[in-house]
């Protein structure tokens, strides 16, 4: 029996904001000028909160206050079907490279998906004042 199941992929994606309410995005190599929010796929079998404080230690200048599944995306996307576990994380910190900034929330610069980053910054924040 053939399956015609897509791919799925599940995804750990942080909303890192500061106490001033500055968003932190990252860049995926020197090439490209557009930027993301912090995620990353799972492992197989990894659960999406392991994930999330895996991600958040690449970034050993933050220093996070708390760590919060916030949202659950699911959508068809390029490479099949996606399932976004959306955290939200209060940090402070400043980069020590070039790779990852703080942006207002009203001012985010060009990013990797276009609206969706926003929109989801934005659902996130929309969560937590519920």
């Amino acid at each position: 029996m053939t399956s015609n199941m897509p791919d799925t992929q599940l995804i750990s994606n942080l909303v890192v904001t500061d106490p001033t309410g500055r968003i932190l995005l990252t860049k995926r190599g020197e090439e490209d000028d557009r930027w993301w929010l912090p995620g990353e796929d799972l492992e197989p079998y990894e659960h999406p909160d392991e994930r999330a404080k895996k991600i958040l230690s690449e970034f050993p200048w933050l220093t996070c206050q708390n760590l919060k599944l916030a949202n659950i995306q699911s959508f068809r996307g390029r490479r099949g079907w996606h399932v976004m576990f959306d955290y939200h994380v209060t940090a402070t910190g400043d980069s020590a490279n070039d790779q990852a900034a703080w942006f207002d929330k009203d001012a985010l610069p060009k990013t990797k998906h276009g609206q969706w980053e926003s929109d989801t910054i934005n659902h996130v924040l929309a969560n937590e004042a519920l």
